[in-house]
């Protein structure tokens, strides 16, 4: 550098180094700057770069949160598309198996008609079968019933002379009589073997089946029917008539204390302050007719009867059941007496002018008892002279 014309070196130096020192402070400076330039570079890179990684992260983190959220939405509604599957599957199914349900119900409801309607034709059937043996049974035992019952109805014998046992010769000498209604209906239809009609009026209160011509009752049935009318009970009339006068005539019936006695219910008819008849009650079903005797007859069997009664009771006099046994014995025979008394009543008297041969043909003639060595006019033993 030049001084007043000349060059001064060391003022040349000083500017040298000036020139030098501010190049220095210069670089220096510009390095600083650099360095702050860079360091602010780097600052800001690191901030920038931490930024944007946080920024990136925060991106990731979001996008990976965003794809888990559609994810996990994306699976919700594969879960959900897999739930309506598997309810819409689940409903196909239930809806299959409905109908094959039904479709099973049917075919079953079908062939349980088919083996209804089948098994219903076979009960027909057989009850048709049944209804055919049943009514060729019926007829056939219809047909035996009739023919039983008709027999039977037509064999009941409605005349009063039946129920009484004349002694002979007295066969005449009165007039019997049931004057009633029902006796004549019965007896009208037993003859004209309108056999419904006539069980139909013993029908009571015991018997409640159908009877008809076409419909006899059973066996049973007819017997209870014949013992209603066993039990009915009726009235015989007997009037005498001109063959009684003069004649002392009785109706009597057997009777246990007296042999032969007026019969329970008896009534006599009178006229003019004169016996001329009889009214008495009897059952249809009783065995033991009346008796129309004499009256010498009458005492003469009941003297006979009495003196057997009277010798029962000595043989019981000693026993302790006295009561029991003469009832028991006089019971058992009665129908014995009343048989060989009927036998002797009714039997033909053996005329003879020779006494000594009316006294043999009488002791021929004499029924005897069963069971004893005497006849019926000595019931109680052997006749004493």
């Amino acid at each position: 550098m030049a001084v007043g014309g000349r060059f001064d070196l060391e003022e040349a130096r000083r500017e040298a180094l000036e020139a030098k020192r501010r190049a220095k402070i210069r670089s220096i400076v510009s390095n600083a700057t650099l360095v702050a330039v860079l360091l602010a570079v780097a600052i800001g890179g690191k901030i920038g770069w931490d930024w944007w990684s946080e920024k990136r992260e925060a991106e990731r983190v979001a996008a990976e949160q965003a794809r888990i959220a559609e994810e996990r939405a994306e699976a919700e509604k594969r879960r959900a598309a897999e739930e309506k599957r598997k309810a819409e599957a689940a409903k196909r199914e239930a809806e299959r198996k409905a109908l094959a349900e039904k479709r099973e119900a049917e075919r079953k409801a079908r062939e349980e008609a088919r083996e209804r309607e089948k098994r219903e034709r076979e009960e027909e059937r057989q009850r048709a079968e049944e209804r055919r043996r049943a009514e060729a049974e019926f007829r056939a035992e219809q047909q035996e019933l009739k023919k039983f019952e008709d027999a039977q109805v037509a064999s009941f014998d409605f005349r009063p002379e039946v129920r009484v046992c004349f002694e002979y010769g007295l066969e005449n000498a009165v007039k019997l009589s049931v004057d009633e209604d029902r006796w004549t209906r019965l007896s009208a239809h037993s003859q004209r073997r309108r056999t419904a009609d006539f069980l139909e009026m013993l029908r009571g209160d015991s018997v409640t089946n159908v009877i008809s011509d076409t419909c006899y009752p059973d066996r049973e049935t007819f017997r209870r029917l014949v013992e209603n009318l066993n039990a009915e009970r009726f009235t015989l009339v007997v009037h005498m008539n001109d063959e009684a006068q003069g004649r002392r005539l009785a109706l009597v019936a057997p009777n246990v204390e007296k042999g032969l006695a007026a019969p329970e219910g008896l009534h006599e008819i009178k006229s003019g302050g004169k016996v001329v008849g009889w009214t008495a009650p009897f059952a249809y079903g009783e065995k033991t007719p009346f008796f129309l005797l004499e009256q010498a007859t009458v005492d003469r069997l009941s003297r006979e009867w009495s003196q057997f009664r009277r010798k029962v009771r000595s043989d019981a006099a000693k026993l302790d059941n006295r009561d029991q046994f003469v009832a028991e014995k006089l019971a058992k025979e009665l129908p014995e007496f009343v048989r060989t008394a009927r036998i002797e009543a009714t039997s033909v008297p053996v005329e003879t002018n020779r006494k000594d041969d009316s006294k043999k043909q009488d002791t021929k003639k004499r029924p005897m008892m069963k069971g004893s060595s005497s006849d019926i006019r000595s019931l109680g033993g052997p006749r004493r002279r």
